[in-house]
């Protein structure tokens, strides 16, 4: 553990003044005391899960969310919240049939997929691994059949995120890539680290698609079925009907509340989360989580009377899920208008036990957030990756800003994932709050020293 005096040594290294060790010490902790003794943002989660519920991006859900936060925002004495207008897409996902010899396999639609047939359809199922193993086959092997592709996300990973990126390529490209060999379907084994029978949802894409072709996740356990029933029987054929449907864009929001900064407002600090989530429960881990986590940190600085340097705002995205649209939104606007964000903060991994930060930055803001690594040594945070903040905040990158996505413990993330089982139930009230006081304490460091890469 690095003592105060590095940090000490690093401040004419950054072009700071000297560091008060012992008050920013208090300071903090009191942001964790608050944190823990309120449990504010676990309390907005419950309204959110519960009486808001799934808010897929075009729902009447995404809707009450939008309303629920604006609401809440208003009665925290924030300078302004308003809504900023995002065009977003609308699919349903409808009603699906899976059928193995009569037996009903658990099964999801993957985000964006098209409908089959009316009144579904039979056909003989190839396994095929993953993504990459369609280069072993022929289009005479693979035409007119359902693609299964087999393979489970690695168990082996420490870091869960990497085999997440390691296996949800299947997902979001096995129909594009499987119907230029002209499948008829695609299956995919659901993208999760829990060996259970819930299927996960997520986007797929038909942007460079042969054709467009029904996307299908099956649970765990249910791809173990139909694996075992095709090493008995290669011939062995699944019935699928699904009803999904695509409608016209329509219009929703992102939600912003901010406090002027008092010395620097033409300077914008951002803490957020995407409120939109899948359709298939409530969406606690993905994101209502980070998105009360964002609304608690900034608050909690409010709550203690510390008045921000620069122009201080909550961002809750809309439609991370269904393609960015909310973040590239807001990040249009800030370049339309001038804004000249420097400090950015994403939380999108669950309400896990905090863990750390990664760190989009030049190198001296790297250093320069690596230097208060001390004062987060004794509530559990000690890891500090390079290279990526998020999907949302991530859109405002430029070489004046420090971008960081705050890191929850992931090791049952993925358990949760897209899936039926993502609900208020599967978060710790002590978990959700040490985040946001990690959030509220990072953006309190970086705004008092005036950080800067």
């Amino acid at each position: 553990m690095k003592n105060p005096f590095y940090l000490l040594l690093l401040c004419p290294l950054l072009g700071w003044s000297q560091i008060d060790t012992a008050q920013d010490e208090a300071f903090i902790r009191g942001l964790y005391d608050q944190a823990l003794e309120d449990q504010q943002a676990y309390n907005w989660l419950r309204e959110l899960c519960k009486d808001v519920g799934p808010r897929l991006a075009g729902s009447e859900g995404a809707e009450r969310a939008v309303e629920w936060a604006k609401e809440t925002l208003d009665t925290l004495g924030f300078d302004r919240v308003y809504l900023q207008e995002v065009q977003v897409p609308h699919w349903e996902r409808g009603e699906i049939s899976v059928s193995l010899h009569g037996e009903t396999l658990s099964a999801c639609a993957l985000g964006g997929s098209v409908p089959t047939p009316s009144g579904g359809s039979t056909a003989q199922v190839i396994e095929i691994p993953d993504v990459d193993d369609l280069e072993n086959y022929s289009r005479e092997d693979i035409e007119g059949k359902i693609v299964f592709f087999s393979a489970p996300m690695r168990q082996t990973y420490i870091n869960t995120g990497s085999a997440y990126g390691e296996a949800v390529k299947k997902r979001h490209i096995g129909a594009q890539e499987a119907s230029k060999y002209g499948a008829v379907a695609v299956v995919i084994r659901s993208v999760t680290t829990k060996k259970d029978d819930a299927p996960h949802t997520g986007s797929m894409t038909y942007r460079e698609a042969e054709d467009s072709i029904p996307a299908i996740a099956l649970g765990y356990l249910s791809a173990d079925r139909l694996q075992n029933a095709l090493r008995q029987d290669p011939n062995t054929a699944l019935f699928i009907e699904l009803t999904s449907e695509w409608f016209d864009p329509v219009t929703s929001y992102n939600v912003i509340a901010e406090v002027t900064g008092a010395e620097f407002p033409e300077e914008y600090a951002v803490v957020g989360g995407h409120l939109d989530s899948w359709d298939l429960a409530e969406g606690a881990q993905d994101d209502g989580a980070g998105s009360v986590q964002s609304m608690e940190a900034l608050f909690l600085l409010m709550q203690s009377g510390y008045r921000p340097k620069r122009t201080h705002r909550v961002v809750l995205f809309m439609n991370e899920e269904f393609g960015l649209d909310g973040a590239r939104e807001y990040a249009q606007q800030a370049h339309l208008l001038g804004h000249k964000h420097v400090i950015g903060i994403e939380s999108d991994g669950g309400g896990d036990v905090p863990r750390g930060f990664s760190i989009q930055s030049l190198d001296s803001g790297v250093e320069a957030v690596k230097a208060f690594k001390w004062f987060f040594e004794p509530y559990g945070l000690r890891e500090y990756s390079i290279g990526w903040s998020g999907a949302d905040v991530g859109q405002l990158r430029n070489d004046d800003a420090i971008l960081l996505g705050y890191r929850a413990d992931g090791q049952r993330y993925f358990d949760y994932h897209h899936a039926p089982t993502d609900v208020y139930e599967s978060i710790n009230a002590r978990a959700l709050e040490l985040g946001s006081a990690s959030m509220a304490a990072m953006l309190y460091l970086l705004d008092k020293y005036e950080v800067r890469p």
